[in-house]
């Protein structure tokens, strides 16, 4: 299934929990149980509408990855809605048999692949995805594999899946991949929770991964779009390869190009076999059930899955220490901009909440980022370029605390104006930095961003009835420990100024700084389609790539429900431009489907 913009606005949606910190403002009832097969089991009961939030986390992101098979926990997210040996064909016993010949043949191609490798290690061709470049052998195979892809398409049914909760009233059937985490979710009306039920079981132990290798490309064109189309994607890359030394948040999710084109179906079996066992699951529920007669419901269809024979590896490589500061400088088609990020620390260290209280004193517009770079200096932008998904503020200047599972890093970022240097950007932050590690806080301000915290942390329970419970809990559980919802919040209110004064002058130090300056290379606006912003341009890529008409008008009615709480006029402007660019798209693929 093509889903490249709905991945960027789940994106989002991780984007914005990881900034307000993965926890609740408020106490989240939460009935938990643990099937025979170690399946964790998530409830919450609200019952103001008759639906049901469902979804099913799996403890696997890009960070259970290791170089050769980069991108393989992001291709599992396509791959697991495929469908399985009921879902989605027409004649198994065929379709077994076409996707056995293609391995056959995928084996034969890989051999012909190492010899082009060498060819471009001695410098024969420049690029293994040339056509010209491909062996003989090569060819001649790849002539009998495109025929069976041919036959393959006639056994498979097309998003069946879909069809089936989309006929019985199901909305926002999607999934997300992290570097620590992968969800699949729905929501459905309550009395369909059993269909839920007997689906999802029978995907988590029947998947069959056809058009395993379409879909590879389907992945690496989301890559191109995503980051290498992008004015400054590629950059950022680099950059976060650059922070990320020996831990494997040194590749991005959606992984390096040259893996996505070699990893084959074996290891993807030998990966789901090892992440996607029910012992490395958890199942969550919220929205209008009983818990103690829906866990008889789930016993029924996910006893059914046995428990994993390969315990999932520890992740053991540690972030090692940095001994200098470091720098990347780049010129792209777009406005300045500078980021600041320092070594920090994992979720649930003790540090991460003094951390997250002084990102939330930096952020915001009566943070001190907003008053000196914006109102004081006048050098930034006060609004980010980007829509604004799912609420909050969306400034050009933010601060961060992102607590991952293994490690952490605090981050600074600023998008200056017309006419001025990153490195402008940059003096500016280091000023605001070396201020907080001076002078202690006021318990004033102290206090005002702890109850904002709070605040961000409240409505964001209430996105799409049940959505940011289901982030909020899965999340947690995902990183090991899903009471963290709950016990966040006390202690953020018992960070004290001193705490504020002592985390700043232990991380922020110049030897565990790292710094990205990107200045214009065409002017302050660049030359991004209609003169807008790289996000901007992005967005308009994804969108035009989507191939699905459903998930379109899913993705439109989303951009229509976030519109009433834009304020800012520019923004405002850039959403409607976006709901026109889709509903136009739209149109097209609707057309195209009728003929």
């Amino acid at each position: 299934m093509n889903k490249p913009c709905w991945y960027a606005v789940l994106w989002c949606v991780v984007g914005l929990l990881a900034a307000a910190g993965p926890v609740a403002a408020q106490k989240i009832d939460a009935r938990e149980y643990t099937l025979n097969n170690g399946m964790q089991v998530l409830m919450v009961e609200r019952h103001e509408t008759p639906t049901v939030m469902c979804a099913i986390f799996a403890r696997v992101g890009s960070s259970n990855e290791i170089t050769g098979i980069t991108g393989i926990s992001h291709l599992f997210e396509h791959m697991m809605f495929k469908g399985t040996r009921t879902i989605g064909t027409k004649d198994i016993v065929r379709d077994l048999e076409v996707m056995g010949k293609l391995d056959s043949l995928r084996a034969l191609m890989r051999d012909e692949e190492k010899i082009m490798r060498e060819q471009l290690r001695r410098g024969f061709i420049q690029d293994m995805l040339d056509p010209e470049a491909k062996t003989p052998r090569y060819r001649e195979i790849e002539k009998v594999f495109d025929s069976l892809i041919l036959e393959q398409r006639q056994l498979i049914i097309k998003d069946q899946l879909d069809e089936l909760y989309g006929k019985n009233g199901g909305f926002f059937l999607n999934a997300f991949t992290s570097e620590d985490m992968t969800a699949y979710f729905v929501r459905l009306p309550k009395n369909k929770l059993e269909l839920y039920m007997w689906l999802e079981s029978d995907r988590f132990m029947n998947p069959v991964f056809r058009e395993f290798y379409s879909e590879r490309d389907v992945v690496r064109e989301e890559r191109r779009l995503g980051v290498e189309s992008t004015p400054t994607g590629l950059i950022e890359e680099d950059f976060q390869s650059m922070f990320w030394k020996s831990s494997s948040y040194h590749w991005s999710v959606i992984g390096w190009a040259s893996d996505l084109g070699s990893i084959t179906r074996e290891q993807a079996n030998a990966y789901f076999n090892t992440y996607y066992a029910p012992n490395n699951l958890t199942m969550l529920l919220v929205g209008d059930i009983n818990p103690d007669e829906t866990i008889k419901m789930v016993r029924q269809y996910f006893e059914r899955i046995p428990r994993g024979t390969v315990t999932p590896p520890e992740v053991v490589t540690l972030e090692e220490k940095q001994h200098g500061e470091k720098m990347l400088i780049a010129e792209a088609e777009t406005n300045p901009r500078a980021e600041i990020w320092y070594h920090t620390v994992a979720w649930k260290h003790r540090d991460s909440y003094p951390l997250e209280v002084l990102a939330g004193i930096l952020s915001g517009k009566t943070g001190r980022l907003y008053k000196k770079l914006v109102e004081e200096k006048g050098i930034a932008k006060s609004s980010g370029g980007g829509p604004r998904m799912f609420g909050g503020e969306n400034l050009a200047v933010n601060a961060a605390q992102d607590s991952k599972k293994y490690a952490g890093a605090f981050q600074v970022s600023a998008e200056g104006i017309a006419d001025i240097k990153a490195e402008q950007l940059v003096e500016a932050m280091n000023e605001v930095i070396e201020d907080l590690k001076k002078t202690p806080v006021s318990e004033e301000e102290l206090q005002k961003v702890k109850n904002q915290l709070r605040v961000q942390k409240i409505r964001f329970l209430d996105i799409m009835s049940g959505m940011g419970i289901i982030f909020m809990l899965g999340s947690n559980a995902a990183y090991g420990d899903w009471t963290e919802v709950n016990n966040n919040p006390k202690r953020c209110d018992l960070v004290t100024a001193d705490d504020i004064l002592r985390v700043a002058n232990m991380y922020f130090a110049r030897n565990q700084r790292n710094i990205l300056i990107i200045n214009s290379k065409t002017g302050p606006e660049g030359k991004n389609e209609g003169g807008e912003d790289p996000q901007f341009a992005q967005a308009v890529l994804m969108i035009k790539a989507m191939k699905d008409a459903a998930r379109l008008e899913q993705l439109i009615g989303m951009f229509s429900m976030q519109m009433d709480r834009v304020e800012d006029p520019k923004e405002k402007a850039q959403m409607e431009k976006l709901l026109k660019i889709a509903n136009d798209h739209l149109k097209e693929l609707k057309a195209a489907e009728g003929n």
